[in-house]
């Protein structure tokens, strides 16, 4: 079996590209992927507003739910705050990462509250600038969020507080011989050869796509293992190598 992927879209908010969106969306639907979207409880960032506000973006967020695509929670507001790199050492802004716990805490729980009056279900944690620290995780199992879609691994796993941690390496698609890879978009910017291209990639990579769904039941029960630590080291020192 070769190399399974998930499709991932960040930055899911009333203000983000609708004209764009509706032609991936309706891709998306054609082709029956399932994806996991990153959708931002309050966006407060200016940048992710690059359209006029959709009215009724929170049925567009309990009709996908529906769907059977994944709701991630992205953040709180979308403000980076911090300039801890937290876990992952990626980015060195964060929403979350290097704030005290009670601040972290109060984030989470109206973030989710915001969730629950829409009617919607938070599948995953997506962060900000793929920046949070060993308080979030543990704020996020208390809190009953049992999935975290970053980190670099080969596969999916359990880790000691339970919650399943979904890899996130790619932002493009690439021929892989085997493993579990997140392809990461961002539609805001897109342009029509953008779209074209999309289709297209999408199309000839459809039968490697799978859901957050699937990935659960597969590798609901993995714990941890010392290759995914390796694999984590290899991969965040090849990163820095390459920016």
């Amino acid at each position: 079996m070769g190399a399974r992927l998930l499709l991932r879209f960040d930055d899911i908010c009333p203000g983000m590209n609708w004209p764009v969106w509706r032609v991936v969306e309706e891709t998306l639907r054609e082709l029956g992927i399932r994806p996991l979207l990153a959708v931002v409880p309050d966006n407060r960032d200016p940048r992710l507003n690059v359209h006029r506000p959709h009215p009724s973006f929170w049925d567009h967020v309990r009709g996908w739910q529906q769907l059977g695509w994944s709701i991630g929670l992205h953040g709180f507001q979308h403000q980076c705050t911090s300039a801890s790199a937290g876990i992952l050492g990626r980015n060195r802004s964060s929403e979350f990462a290097g704030l005290p716990e009670s601040e972290q805490k109060r984030k989470l729980e109206t973030a989710l509250e915001i969730l629950r009056k829409q009617r919607v279900r938070a599948d995953a944690w997506i962060a900000p600038a793929h920046s949070f620290d060993e308080t979030t995780v543990r704020l996020l199992a208390e809190l009953g969020i049992g999935c975290i879609s970053d980190g670099y691994s080969l596969w999916p796993y359990q880790c000691d507080r339970g919650l399943l941690w979904v890899p996130q390496q790619l932002g493009r698609f690439r021929r892989l011989p085997f493993g579990t890879w997140t392809v990461c978009q961002h539609v805001n910017l897109w342009q029509a050869e953008d779209l074209k291209h999309f289709r297209s990639v999408v199309t000839r990579f459809r039968s490697s796509i799978g859901s957050l769904d699937e990935l659960r039941q597969i590798y609901g029960a993995r714990r941890r293992h010392w290759s995914d630590e390796l694999f984590f080291t290899c991969f965040r020192a090849a990163r820095s190598i390459r920016r």
